[in-house]
């Protein structure tokens, strides 16, 4: 769906949440198709009579949205809607927004198939939240520099960690990039040692203008910092392991 005009009718989102929490399911237990007829929250068996309501088993079954609102609800959050947006489209308060959004945080599945990144990889470190008030957390990221042909997408690794000292940043190169891969970062010195460790290494000189080196990298945490701001009003310091994931 590229945009919420795409969504379906109610009708034909409950026949899609239903098959896609119940495995495909599309027919009864007596092999009779399930209908799912307008006007109704549940589809049902013309032949047993039995009820399927597309909600159930899935963190949705006591919420009062509807399966199209749920469906935008979806849609609005991967696209990254402001609140206030969100909040014209369905018609929920702010509250109900932000809880709709930690929940869906919070069951996305980790999937980390993808392995150790390789190539050409981009490293930095970045700091979020304010170092006066206490609540500053550290994230280094890594990313592919070319995009994946079968995903049309850059790998990403994002990882909390409690300083940049160069024990912590090795740690996090030689558990996420392959040995050979050339790693690209900033003059940070906690890189200096990447190549006794088997990685070939350039750096770029951010203190004199050169960014175009780890450009892909410096541009997600701009990404990032901006998203937070644009939904929270800050760089929210709770839970943060649930937003990089």
């Amino acid at each position: 769906m590229s945009s919420l005009a795409d969504i379906p009718s109610e009708s034909e989102c409950r026949q899609i949440l239903y098959e896609a929490t119940h495995h495909g399911l599309i027919a009864c237990n007596c092999g009779n198709e399930i209908q799912w007829p307008e006007g109704r929250n549940y589809g049902w068996c013309n032949l047993c009579r039995q009820q399927f309501y597309p909600k159930s088993r899935t963190f949705f079954s006591s919420s009062n949205l509807s399966c199209r609102q749920i469906f935008q609800l979806i849609w609005c959050w991967q696209n990254r809607q402001s609140p206030g947006s969100m909040r014209n489209i369905l018609g929920i308060g702010y509250p109900a927004i932000r809880r709709w959004y930690k929940q869906l945080r919070t069951h996305l599945p980790y999937d980390d198939h993808l392995g150790k990144l390789s190539g050409i990889v981009e490293v930095d470190e970045s700091y979020f939240g304010k170092r006066r008030y206490g609540h500053q957390t550290i994230i280094v990221g890594a990313i592919e520099r070319f995009l994946d042909p079968t995903t049309n997408t850059r790998h990403l690794k994002l990882q909390i960690i409690p300083d940049t000292e160069s024990e912590t940043l090795e740690a996090f190169i030689e558990t996420n990039i392959e040995r050979g891969s050339l790693v690209v970062t900033d003059c940070h010195a906690g890189y200096n040692d990447l190549e006794f460790l088997g990685y070939s290494h350039e750096t770029w000189n951010h203190s004199k203008g050169h960014l175009a080196g780890t450009n892909h990298i410096e541009q997600n945490w701009s990404i990032m910092k901006r998203y937070m701001r644009k939904l929270y009003g800050n760089i929210p310091h709770k839970r943060f392991t649930a937003h990089l994931k």
